[in-house]
């Protein structure tokens, strides 16, 4: 990786650019990476964009750093208002928001997501927190996958549990999930994106990071991988955005986070 910006800086640049200027988005708990992308894409191309920071309620959080846990006091800081979880939660039903930042133990070539239990569910090698928030893949409109470390016991070729749906299920999906929800849409990861622009909604490399290659992400993921025609190195951030996302991250969470 160049010493000019960390994988996690370039990934809160290329959240940003999948971001619109009239999206409502949610971010859950860890998700100062996708919270540095929203108000950068603010700061940048999607002025009217909002935002809510999961526990802590805050709506457009201007917060003078960065802090790693979404439920921080620190993060009202210059917010607009502070949402009850119970507004929120009728917000994820209702499909008011636009995109919702989700990860998973476990996630699959098409996008679902497992939250609950890893192994056998009556006797797992691994029990999880429950499903969280992943239910609501079938309510919003757009979910991005987010997640910190990338290797081929997160992306596994089925999950032991589905407690976020992705793109299985066939025809008994579209009964599962409201008209407006598109399900997953991206994948952001330290090692590229992904999308899911396939014919059978498959999980796609669109770019590669720095240091990455089509065959280095293969061999890291427990899948076989589609691979988008064009797909090559994701955009490095520019100075510009180097500059926002270092003022959004006063006290260096992403330099340190690699």
């Amino acid at each position: 990786m160049s010493s000019d910006f960390t994988v996690s800086e370039l990934m809160a640049a290329a959240i940003s650019r999948e971001l619109r200027d009239d999206d409502f988005a949610a971010v859950g708990t860890a998700s100062h990476i996708p919270l540095c992308g929203l108000r950068l894409a603010q700061r940048t191309h999607a002025p009217n964009l909002w935002f809510l920071y999961g526990g802590s309620g805050a709506l457009n959080s201007k917060a003078s750093e960065l802090v790693e846990m979404a439920a921080d006091y620190r993060n009202l800081e210059g917010a607009e208002y502070r949402t009850p979880l119970a507004d929120i939660i009728d917000f994820e039903f209702s499909g008011r928001f636009s995109v919702l930042f989700l990860g998973g133990m476990q996630i699959d070539k098409y996008g679902d997501m497992n939250m609950v239990a890893i192994g056998d569910y009556a006797k797992p090698k691994v029990r999880g927190p429950g499903t969280v928030g992943l239910a609501f893949t079938a309510s919003v409109q757009r979910t991005f996958i987010y997640v910190q470390h990338h290797d081929p016991r997160l992306f596994v070729e089925k999950v032991d549990f589905i407690s976020g749906r992705g793109h299985s299920g066939g025809a008994e999906l579209a009964a599962y999930r409201r008209p407006w929800a598109q399900g997953p849409t991206y994948v952001i990861s330290p090692l590229g994106v992904f999308d899911f622009e396939t014919p059978d909604r498959r999980m796609r490399l669109r770019s590669y990071h720095p240091g990455q290659s089509v065959a280095s992400v293969q061999a890291k993921t427990g899948f076989e991988l589609a691979v988008a025609p064009d797909a090559g190195p994701t955009l490095a951030p520019s100075a510009e955005e180097l500059r926002i996302i270092r003022e959004i991250d006063a006290g260096g969470v992403l330099r340190r986070g690699g």
